[in-house]
């Protein structure tokens, strides 16, 4: 997200697997994704972790912009 000179890569690392497991834990089953605590993995369920990260990672960098400013 081209913010970790105000963040600190570790925020990124800790926000985009928050993001992964929320979006995880409410969006896969929803998709049928598998159930993630008995380990499936699927394309889908990866999909929607990624989106996840990066989706809580843009609302956080937006927060800290503003506070910034």
């Amino acid at each position: 997200m081209n913010r970790d000179a105000q963040q600190g890569i570790l925020l990124n690392i800790v926000v985009g697997i928050v993001g992964a497991l929320l979006a995880g834990f409410i969006l896969n089953p929803l998709i049928g994704g598998g159930n993630i605590m008995s380990g499936d993995i699927s394309i889908s369920a990866l999909l929607v972790s990624f989106l996840g990260a990066v989706v809580l990672l843009a609302i956080v960098n937006l927060f800290t912009r503003r506070s910034i400013r």
